[in-house]
């Protein structure tokens, strides 16, 4: 029996050019498959060359996939989630605007009876909000909460979806407390986070999301009413995200500055010690150039600044003022473009 010979790099190279050609779908597929090997990996991991990888083969995939095509709109939400992605690790505009743009072609895509319609208006409702986030308009947060209202009520209980739309309509609401201060907006938001939780069990990779936005609710809860029960109930969420965001996910630093800050308003024997610990390791997984590094360098310098003022140590009031004057200096440089 012969030895089968290999084809030599030219030949492989008109084989793919030849397929492309007569199928581009599957190597739509194939790229699509590539991309989210990586984006899961980047969940795992932390690692900005698989983010970038992930782009890359969705990128690819959607020219694969021209107006027309049926699995356009799939492609385009994941380039929107990854793009999403590298805006919270990075915070480019350029993302953001490209995921928005994105988002509000996949909806054009799939109008209201599509399958899909639910999702889609969601994920444009979590650009929408992000945008709010970082550049203001009103209309923008109106818009973001209006169609997270619609999408949630298209997913009833049992849905896929819900649990995705319940966490993003819950942030929605407190960004919209955070800037009209209407009670009930906080309490749909914590009633919408709840829900969320309870349908997202210990295995379900985005119950760390759920629980760590809960907490955060019921911080901005405790910082109105001062409910011990809702600071208790805070910290022992956080512990929780934090367990379920080990050391290399993208999202452990936000957990940890959840648990720090309730730990600082509790203020018991060696919480402010555990405060510092969270806030010194978010720093260090928020490095330069990270979004969230000049808010880490500011809560961690409130610590120490805190901790000074109990026992004197000169050392802790130098190394506040070190890191505050870093900060300043990140946020008068203003976001990237």
């Amino acid at each position: 029996m012969g030895i089968k010979q290999t084809s030599t790099p030219v030949e492989v190279q008109r084989e793919r050019s030849i397929l492309a050609r007569f199928c581009p779908s599957l190597i739509a597929f194939g790229r699509s498959g590539q991309g989210g090997f990586y984006y899961n990996r980047f969940l795992q991991t932390g690692s900005k060359m698989d983010l970038e990888s992930a782009l890359s083969y969705y990128e690819k995939a959607l020219a694969l996939r021209p107006l027309g095509h049926t699995k356009r709109h799939e492609t385009l939400i994941s380039l929107t989630v990854i793009l999403r992605s590298r805006f919270e690790r990075w915070g480019s505009a350029h993302d953001l605007q490209r995921a928005t743009l994105y988002d509000r072609e996949a909806n054009v895509i799939c109008p209201k009876g599509h399958p899909d319609y639910p999702r889609t208006l969601n994920s444009l409702s979590h650009t929408l909000s992000l945008v709010y986030r970082q550049s203001g308009g009103a209309h923008n947060l109106d818009e973001a909460v209006r169609h997270a209202q619609v999408a949630l009520s298209l997913c009833p209980v049992g849905s896929r979806y819900r649990g995705t739309c319940l966490d993003n309509l819950a942030v929605e609401f407190l960004t919209r407390y955070r800037e009209k201060g209407q009670r009930e907006d906080l309490d749909e938001s914590i009633r919408h986070t709840r829900e969320a939780v309870s349908i997202r069990g210990s295995r379900n990779l985005s119950r760390a999301t759920s629980v760590n936005n809960l907490a955060i609710a019921l911080q901005t809860r405790y910082d109105l009413a001062k409910d011990d029960g809702d600071l208790e109930e805070l910290i022992s969420l956080a512990r929780e995200a934090i367990l379920l965001r080990p050391v290399g996910r993208p999202r452990r630093a936000l957990s940890l500055t959840t648990l720090a800050m309730g730990l600082e308003c509790r203020a018991g024997s060696g919480d402010l010690e555990e405060a510092i610990a969270c806030y010194r390791e978010a720093l260090t997984l928020c490095p330069y150039g990270h979004r969230d590094h000049a808010s880490c360098l500011s809560n961690l310098a409130g610590a120490l600044k805190a901790r000074y003022a109990q026992t004197g140590q000169s050392g802790d009031l130098e190394e506040a003022k070190k890191y505050q004057r870093h900060a300043a200096a990140i946020k008068a440089m203003g976001p990237p473009v």
